[in-house]
């Protein structure tokens, strides 16, 4: 038998035997075999034919999807995993030898290099099967995926073959033969383990023959991870190249002669294994672009927030999803990341978004979905699944402060909770200097000392200041509002809104997210804020977040099981549903409220201090939360710069503590880099960090 016979029988072998029958010596006579372009599955024997191209999450005869490691326990899962191997080294068997037939002009050396792994793999799967046998599982009882050939058959080159099946599936099995092995090692099973232990041994050669062909034919101009992430097409990517997480083997990629460069960037490579992907991005700007155009000073002070805290988004978006982002943080920040316990989403910068067009999104997370991020996202509408929402006059409405203002006075006008604060303390619409000194006078007859004005449109604190009610502006404040009207269109709503500042306890933000389509918005949860004296948003309480309350405000809120917390979402949650969907409101959205006390002394709550009708920095918190260990107590902090030098000199050296299954139990985790620019640095602070 020559080889081209022998692979002939491989691909087109109707029975396993033939498939997997070791030939005596062949001679390699470069013979073209029978046409095999376009094929589009090996033919097989009826019980294993191909069900589905990607795998079935549930297909004939069950799942094609490998158990879960803590299935592995059970006979019957092992058995599963097995058959799931069994199909991926039957697949490199079959592909082997549709190369052989494919390039018979290909190097006599590189050819008899893949025999010899063919040959490897043919044994691969007979030792699985045995074993599979041994559990009581015939192959064919689940479904078999066929992503191996749908992705590597089109192959134009051997450096194609040796691209996508050496470097990338190939590479991946060294994580996922030595993962597996330890798994089995751990439960007892040694006879598994042994098997695969024995096929990790082999796949380096693999890798390490598929690598030393891959520098012979590619650009040697280009490294090797350049000229691999070029040699990859879509839906083909570096991320298939990878094994589970936690189990990436470094040691195995350099004993196959990668080197660190390849490696550093393999590690931190993302991009969706083919699952349509949600686009993430972060917007400071947000509220204050609906008011008119930015000055140049502002537009830069926006740009660099944007830079210091777009990276916190990676705690709302998942491993296969886009962020889009002013700057890609650098290899050494995504290793942190990595080694903090995050799934790194893929990250693009807004000027490359448009190559995002070749591939399917599922949809769009802006932080805000205002006229620019609509801007932000049309290039890339016609790839998406869900459609961006249409914007109209109305939509804008809903970022107001004086909007959310009036909907509050009549809304307690209408119905109130006997523990809510009064009407009263609803601030008053201002659209000049002179009813600004009008509402203070109004505020000074009510008893209130002071009162916070705020721009109409402003997020976070910004754009507010305090003014005295009992005596005259200082020649500051006055300086300060004269600026304000003058930056003020006065065709384009009121100037702001002036409330009484109360004696504030607490602040609670609850927060949902609105589907395309609800009828009403899902719950996600609340937290509580810190804020800073000139009430800027300063971080989150994560874990035990009343920690440092007064006792009696803890009873006040947590009494019977949080019922305050819950009426307060209930009475909000349908009256702010209704506004939204009638304005096309769909995404993220919170509402600031907060506990004071009354003139008599007795704890109330303001159910509506501000509508945030985008993402806020408690989704993000709410998401952290769940990293920190249960009983650990931690802040999710934006910090200035220089807080951040003071504390870093405190933690340098100080590794981040983390629970067996990856929760927080103490450190400080930094969410952005760092640089001569940086302004803020978002941080988690756990355990003995946290304030």
């Amino acid at each position: 038998m020559n080889l081209s016979e022998f692979a002939e029988q491989i691909v087109f072998g109707s029975t396993l035997d033939e498939k997997l029958q070791a030939p005596g010596e062949l001679n390699d006579d470069q013979r073209r075999g029978p046409k095999v372009d376009g094929l589009s599955t090996p033919v097989r024997p009826p019980q294993l034919k191909m069900h589905c191209a990607d795998g079935l999450k549930n297909g004939p005869g069950g799942n094609a999807q490998p158990p879960s490691d803590a299935a592995l326990e059970n006979e019957q899962a092992r058995g599963q995993l097995l058959h799931f191997l069994a199909n991926h080294e039957l697949l490199a068997t079959e592909l082997m030898a549709l190369v052989l037939l494919k390039f018979p002009e290909a190097p006599a050396e590189f050819r008899q290099g893949v025999l010899a792994t063919l040959r490897e793999e043919q044994a691969h799967t007979k030792m699985y099967l045995r074993r599979m046998a041994e559990c009581g599982v015939e192959f064919g009882t689940y479904p078999l995926s066929g992503q191996f050939w749908r992705v590597v058959e089109p192959m134009q080159s051997p450096l194609d073959f040796v691209s996508r099946l050496s470097l990338t599936f190939e590479q991946a099995n060294l994580d996922y033969s030595l993962h597996f092995a330890k798994v089995f090692e751990r439960i007892g099973d040694h006879k598994t383990a042994a098997v695969l232990q024995k096929i990790y041994e082999d796949e380096i050669g693999h890798v390490r023959h598929g690598l030393h062909w891959f520098r012979q034919w590619k650009n040697p101009e280009l490294s090797d991870w350049e000229a691999y992430q070029q040699a990859l097409d879509f839906p083909m990517s570096p991320q298939r190249g990878r094994g589970p997480r936690g189990a990436f083997n470094r040691e195995g990629r350099r004993q196959a002669g990668l080197n660190d460069g390849f490696i550093d960037a393999m590690e931190i490579y993302r991009q969706s294994r083919g699952r349509a992907p949600s686009v993430w991005w972060f917007d400071p700007a947000a509220e204050v672009a609906l008011a008119g155009a930015l000055s140049a000073k502002d537009e830069q002070l926006l740009h660099q927030l944007g830079v210091d805290l777009e990276l916190s988004m990676v705690a709302l978006a998942k491993q296969d999803d886009v962020v889009l982002v002013r700057r890609k943080p650098t290899d050494e920040f995504c290793r942190h990341l990595l080694d903090s316990g995050f799934d790194l989403p893929e990250f693009v910068t807004f000027d490359e978004r448009e190559k995002l067009t070749e591939r399917k999104l599922h949809d769009f997370s802006p932080w805000a979905w205002t006229p620019e991020n609509l801007r932000v996202a049309k290039p890339l509408t016609g790839a998406s699944h869900q459609a961006a929402p249409i914007w109209s006059d109305r939509s804008g409405e809903v970022f107001r402060k004086s909007w959310a203002a009036e909907r509050l006075r009549g809304w307690l006008g209408e119905e109130s909770l006997d523990w809510f604060a009064s009407v009263d303390c609803v601030g008053n619409e201002v659209h000049d200097l002179d009813e600004v000194k009008q509402a203070l006078a109004e505020f000074n007859r009510r008893g209130y000392e002071s009162t916070l004005f705020k721009r109409d449109l402003a997020a976070s604190g910004r754009g507010q200041r305090r003014l005295p009610c009992r005596e005259s502006m200082s020649e500051a404040d006055n300086a300060w509002l004269r600026a304000v009207v003058a930056a003020h269109n006065h065709g384009d709503g009121p100037l702001g809104v002036d409330e009484p500042e109360l004696a504030r306890m607490l602040d609670v933000s609850c927060l949902w997210h609105m589907p395309p389509d609800a009828a009403t918005p899902t719950y996600l949860g609340w937290t509580r804020q810190v804020v800073t004296p000139g009430r800027r948003y300063a971080g989150t309480r994560l874990g035990n977040a009343l920690r440092d309350c007064d006792a009696d405000v803890k009873r006040f809120l947590l009494a019977d099981r949080c019922a305050r917390i819950r009426a307060l979402v209930d009475w909000l949650e349908p009256r702010l549903a209704e506004e939204l969907m009638t304005r096309n409101f769909v995404g993220y959205f919170g509402v600031d409220a907060l506990v004071c006390r009354d003139v008599a002394g007795k704890l109330r709550v303001k159910p509506l201090v501000e509508l945030n009708p985008r993402m806020t920095m408690g989704h993000v918190a709410l998401n952290l939360e769940k990293r920190v260990a249960p009983g650990v107590d931690a802040d999710f902090r934006i910090i200035t710069i220089t807080e951040w030098q003071q504390l870093s000199r405190q933690v340098a050296n100080v590794p981040l503590q983390q629970t067996r299954d990856g929760h927080w139990r103490s450190g400080v985790v930094q969410l952005s880099e760092i640089d001569q620019q940086s302004k803020l640095v978002p941080v988690v602070l756990v355990g003995e960090y946290a304030t």
